[in-house]
């Protein structure tokens, strides 16, 4: 790929890859060591911030970053006043250190839509970060969106009616009777998502969330909630398109996996298509009711399979994946730009923190 510096500020070289101009790459000039890097992040922080809110995401390559508690020292040098801690979105996720978590346990084949993180909330975090402990052989990109772009592209009528009626969730948990970790459409346990047993804590925080739960069975859960659709940026003024249909949609992933299989030309990816194309036909046919995750608009309405795909075809004109390097640093401003995670082979072992 090439690249093209654009500006040096003190020790620290900006650059783009290729054309893109998402995100912006941050490298060092001359060697230095963690605690450098650190110090320049809490000294800079109107410089780097500034990044972030014209480019959307910021990746740090080349830095002495080796394992997860480096990795947390450059969250704290942010200076975020509250890092996360209490992790309420869909991923199975463990945690590493106080602060810091895996990205994501789902299985290697299994794709990852884009998505701005937790954007199903009523306060999503305000920046994420990524840290490749250990790059995969093939594969595993982290695909980047600018989310305010997508906003613009996006079919208007599609963009009138959320505007117009909001975009409304559902998502059904199994609960601590069910073993298993998690299953092709439920991607962990309610307990695992509110990090507890007790009903009166999961209670209060659906309320805190706006949740509307619903009980069945021995201890299934199923949560309703509504968001606007989109968002604007408090301090850029920018609007982005900020919702969770691309990954909530049964049909979402269908035009998915076929794009990865175009992109990976694998069997695997061939396989893994043909396979989710048959089951998500399997679920169109049993009607929205079968469907464990679901997402309409908020009057209720079916978001098309036609439209979903269309806006599954504007997320990829837009898309950027670049290949991690282990040892990579990623910040992304969660309310201007989606992530997601393709198949991949080998070892990976990608971390994640946010602030909230």
């Amino acid at each position: 790929m090439s690249r093209a510096t654009t500006i040096a500020t003190h020790w620290i070289r900006k650059s783009f890859i290729g054309e893109t101009k998402l995100p912006i790459v941050y490298e060092p000039g001359e060697d230095k060591d963690l605690k450098d890097l650190t110090a320049w992040i809490q000294k800079n922080q109107k410089e780097w911030r500034e990044d972030l809110k014209t480019y959307g995401a910021i990746l740090f390559r080349g830095f002495p970053v080796h394992e997860a508690s480096d990795f947390q020292s450059i969250l704290f040098a942010t200076e975020e006043k509250k890092l996360g801690e209490f992790y309420l979105g869909t991923s199975p996720r463990d945690q590493v250190v106080k602060h810091v978590f895996t990205a994501s346990e789902l299985p290697p084949h299994y794709p990852i839509m884009q998505h701005a993180e937790m954007s199903f909330l009523d306060n999503p975090p305000k920046l994420l970060f990524f840290y490749a402990e250990k790059a995969s052989e093939t594969g595993g990109e982290t695909p980047l969106t600018d989310l305010r772009e997508i906003y613009k592209d996006v079919d208007p009528k599609i963009k009138d009616k959320i505007k117009k009626y909001g975009i409304r969730y559902r998502r059904r948990y199994d609960g601590p009777s069910t073993t298993a970790r998690f299953s092709l459409w439920k991607t962990k346990r309610w307990d695992e998502m509110f990090g507890t047993t007790n009903l009166d804590e999961v209670k209060k925080i659906s309320d805190k969330n706006r949740f509307k739960l619903d009980w069945s069975g021995v201890d299934s859960l199923t949560i309703t909630n509504e968001q606007s659709g989109f968002r604007v940026h408090p301090e850029a003024k920018t609007t982005a398109w900020h919702n969770h249909s691309q990954t909530f949609h049964y049909q979402a992933a269908v035009s998915e996996v076929w794009k990865i299989f175009k992109r990976q030309k694998t069997f695997r990816s061939f396989g893994v298509a043909l396979l989710l194309t048959l089951l998500t036909l399997i679920k169109r046919i049993s009607g929205q009711e079968s469907h464990d995750v679901h997402v309409t608009y908020g009057n209720g309405e079916e978001i098309s399979a036609g439209e979903m795909k269309s806006i599954t075809n504007v997320f990829w004109k837009h898309l950027v994946a670049i290949p991690w390097q282990t040892g990579d640093v990623l910040i992304i401003d969660n309310l201007s730009v989606s992530h997601g995670r393709l198949p991949f082979t080998g070892p990976r072992r990608i971390l994640v923190g946010w602030s909230d």
